[in-house]
Parts: structure tokens; C-alpha cells; sequence
């Protein structure tokens, strides 16, 4: 099933190979033009529900086609998400204040990119991603945010089901411990932050869903894997 589709503005196309095949695993329909004036042609065209744009493109500066897509009464609507290389706050701020849903620096985890799309998908109502997930005798509800095992529900905090939703719904890829910290505890990426607080979380989460922790996999020096 086709999640959503998506243009990705990128004039590097080893970059734009990536993004694409990244969001192919997922299910998107991604398409990519390498110059603004693609990007404004498709747009007319055929707007996507989602844009990815990079702000150094060689005829231009992203954000002035994110403040034209703003005043356009058809795209205003329209998520944006700034993806460039500039790191600098003012950048940020000059993305943000224009109007983009989101901002990810160059060079990006994978994890990171599939986490901010499918939370901005969310956000529009946009997605069609599921709201309950099952895996390995664990059901997920995220609309009650409860969970059962076996068909027996079992209590767990907030960063316990957030935890667990992750894993369950990312069965079989392995999430960084840094990508668990940006998502489930809220940390920006590229802070000098101990990751202790995932390993008690996770000890409190293993002791509450007893045998099936084993599920749960370490995987030395990367982060964890839900092996269903």
C-alpha cells in the first residue's frame, strides 16, 4: 500500500538516490527534481502530499520557494521539510519562520529521515500508517496506548509503550540508541546525552513482558532489534 507521495528537491543525486530508495522501503511514492524550477513545475503539475527540500540548490535558495509555496492559497496547506547541509541556528530559524514543518541536517540518519516523515504525515492526517501493531504475541494500540500479550494487557508507563512501539513496528531493523533518544525521550540529535536512561527503561520494559524480552535484541555497538 502507497503510503503517501512525496518530491524530494535535491541537486546531489547520490543524496537524492538515497532519500529515494530510503522511502521506497517504506512504501512511499518519492519522486526527485534537482533544480527549483523542476521543483515549481512539478508542483503545478501535480503537488505531492509531502515536499523534502534542500535549501542549496544551484538555481536558488530552497526557503524562497517554501515562502512562495506559503503564499499559493492551493499549497499553502502543504508539509515541508528543509533538508540541507547548513547547520548554523540562524539557517534553522530562517526555514522554520518562512514555515517548513520540520528541518534535518546533512549528513542524516536514515532512521531519523523515515521517523520526521511519517511524524509529519501524522500530524496533517496525511498518513495511513497503522495504529495498532502486532509481533512476536504482542499487540500494540496506539490510539488506547494499551498493550497485550498473549491477550493479557500489561501495564507500562509512557517511555515503556513508546519504546516497545518502536521496536514492535520496526521489527527486524535495528534502531540506534541515538534514534530511540530522539524519539521516544524527545533529545535533538547530535547532543551529548547518556543513553543510561534507555537501559533502565528497557530493564523495567523486559521485566514486565517476561520470556518475549528475548525478542529484544542488543546489537553491540549500534542499538536494538525486535526479532519477531
Amino acid at each position: 500500500m502507497i503510503k503517501a507521495q512525496i518530491l524530494v528537491v535535491e541537486d546531489q543525486a547520490a543524496t537524492a538516490d538515497l532519500i529515494l530508495e530510503v522511502l521506497a522501503g517504506e512504501n512511499y511514492e518519492a519522486q526527485a527534481v534537482d533544480t527549483l524550477a523542476k521543483a515549481r513545475s512539478r508542483l503545478k503539475k501535480q503537488p505531492p502530499e509531502l515536499l523534502l527540500l534542500d535549501r542549496t540548490m544551484p538555481d536558488g535558495d530552497g526557503v524562497d520557494l517554501l515562502a512562495e509555496i506559503r503564499d499559493d492559497e492551493k499549497l499553502a496547506a502543504l508539509p515541508v521539510i528543509i533538508l540541507t547541509a547548513k547547520k548554523e541556528v540562524a539557517d534553522k530559524v530562517a526555514g522554520l519562520r518562512v514555515g517548513a514543518d520540520d528541518y534535518i541536517a546533512k549528513p542524516f540518519n536514515t532512521e531519523e529521515l523515515v521517523a520526521r516523515v511519517a511524524a509529519i504525515l501524522r500530524r496533517t492526517g496525511k498518513s495511513e500508517e497503522p495504529t495498532i501493531v502486532e509481533a512476536g504475541g504482542i499487540k500494540l494500540d496506539l490510539a488506547s496506548r494499551k498493550v497485550h500479550l498473549d491477550g493479557k494487557e500489561v501495564t507500562l508507563s509512557a517511555k515503556e509503550f513508546d519504546l516497545l512501539w518502536f521496536l514492535v513496528y520496526r521489527k527486524g531493523r535495528v534502531l540506534t540508541r541515538d534514534f530511540l533518544l530522539q524519539h521516544v525521550w524527545g533529545y535533538e540529535s547530535g547532543l551529548d546525552l547518556t543513553t543510561k536512561v534507555i537501559d533502565v527503561t528497557l530493564s523495567h520494559l523486559r521485566n514486565k513482558i517476561g520470556a518475549t524480552a528475548d525478542k529484544i535484541v542488543a546489537v553491540r555497538g549500534f542499538g536494538y532489534r525486535f526479532d519477531a
